[in-house]
């Protein structure tokens, strides 16, 4: 399935397949302009990302973010609940590979958004430009594995539900100051606020933005550019 030219009646429910991987394609200019080619490469045919609806998925998910997070001495918190309409409900995607999971991530798609603990004023500030805005919480990949190939999955399936399924129009996320240059240089996201403190985690953060339209653009143009 093409994530970026989806048709909804092609699409299997609650299941996302991925043809290409995108992060190995949006690396920085200098780096392209080396290559003569930037091949595609192929993700595994076992790995796939689905749509968590069950309970025990949920948990699972919840698990993994909880391992991963306490690694880097983080003390995640539980959810409050949910408190907004069902059509803008948390979307917690997973991604296996032979049976097992590797990765997960949760959309929260329009408010109340979690990052508005820490940078309300600012994203006050993006609505009333116009953004219809989501967020990416609880980001986490198992550890021993093809750690690249999980985010990407994740990353594919994070802009199938923003963008197609909520039509958002930029998502936010609060990350560590370290995992910045990352977010910029990879993925495009831009640094809107910073000083903050996450309280879901207790440490420090910063507030960033991707632009959808944009980001899907350089998807586009970076696939069109293969092969040579």
């Amino acid at each position: 399935m093409n994530l970026l030219d989806l048709v909804a009646q092609h699409a299997r429910p609650y299941e996302i397949t991925h043809h290409s991987r995108w992060i190995d394609l949006l690396r920085d200019k200098s780096r392209k302009q080396a290559l003569n080619c930037i091949p595609v490469v192929e993700s595994p045919d076992e790995l796939r990302t689905l749509v968590a609806v069950r309970r025990e998925q949920l948990e699972a998910a919840e698990a993994l973010v909880r391992r991963r997070y306490a690694w880097r001495g983080y003390d995640v918190q539980t959810d409050e609940g949910w408190h907004g309409t069902e059509s803008a409900k948390p979307m917690t995607l997973l991604t296996e590979a032979s049976g097992q999971l590797v990765g997960t991530l949760t959309v929260r798609p329009q408010s109340p958004l979690c990052a508005e603990q820490t940078y309300g004023s600012d994203i006050a500030r993006l609505r009333a430009a116009g953004h219809r805005l989501g967020e990416v919480v609880k980001l986490a990949v198992e550890s021993g594995i093809d750690w690249k190939g999980a985010l990407d999955a994740l990353v594919q399936g994070a802009y199938l539900v923003s963008r197609v399924v909520h039509a958002l129009t930029a998502i936010v996320i609060e990350v560590n100051p370290r995992h910045v240059r990352f977010y910029e240089k990879v993925l495009g996201f831009s640094v809107m606020a910073t000083g903050g403190v996450c309280a879901r985690v207790g440490a420090p953060s910063v507030l960033m933005l991707l632009d959808l339209d944009a980001f899907g653009e350089r998807v586009r143009a970076s696939l069109a550019a293969v092969p040579c």
